[in-house]
């Protein structure tokens, strides 16, 4: 009885692994995703579509980076920030985002990408460019830098 106890164990084990280790093989786009940096061009709500500011006094401003599998940065115009997603399935993200400093307050375009990566839901790519959208036709444009 003990045997066959110890094999079933070994079994269910086995099972639980393969499943583990087949969900962490990521498709082309994922990576395509994760391995790049993405450089927001626009930000949409509803009611207006607002283009990012073209001059900028850091290098990381607008910066969308992955830096593991669950955290990525994306500094606003003065503040650092970022924060953690979870890739739901393919084109489905959850996305947890925040500002990690207080230096001064943040202009027009930045409060616009705030309120919209913080409901963001999917992604999309168009050619070289990366598509986060949410609800109401609300969408953040990046580029591939």
């Amino acid at each position: 009885m003990k045997t066959y106890s110890l094999i079933c164990k070994k079994i269910i084990l086995f099972i639980f692994a393969v499943l583990i280790l087949s969900n962490c093989e990521k498709n082309e786009d994922t990576k395509f995703l994760l391995q790049n940096e993405w450089k927001i061009k626009s930000v949409s709500t509803e009611k207006k579509t607002l283009n990012a500011p073209s001059k900028n006094f850091r290098e990381e401003v607008y910066i969308l980076k992955f830096t593991d599998d669950s955290c990525f940065l994306l500094a606003t115009s003065v503040n650092y920030a970022g924060g953690g997603y979870i890739i739901i399935s393919e084109g489905n993200i959850s996305i947890n985002y925040s500002i990690f400093t207080k230096v001064c307050c943040e202009n027009d375009f930045d409060e616009q990408m705030i309120n919209v990566m913080n409901r963001v839901n999917s992604y999309y790519f168009k050619g070289n460019r990366l598509i986060f959208s949410a609800d109401k036709n609300e969408k953040i444009i990046f580029e591939k830098r």
